[in-house]
């Protein structure tokens, strides 16, 4: 039984790399979510010591 060495390093490589466009994807859009639907700024009173 031969093993096939030629290529495999490369499609290790672009599995890395689609991997993370996904997850950059990933966060964008999870932070794009979070920045629409933001909660109200609510006022802070200062209180004195």
């Amino acid at each position: 039984m031969e093993i096939k060495k030629n290529g495999g390093w490369r499609i290790l490589w672009v599995w890395v790399v689609l991997a993370f466009i996904g997850l950059t994807v990933a966060w964008y859009c999870l932070i794009s979510i979070a920045s629409k639907n933001a909660p109200e700024k609510v006022p802070l009173v200062e209180v004195e010591r």
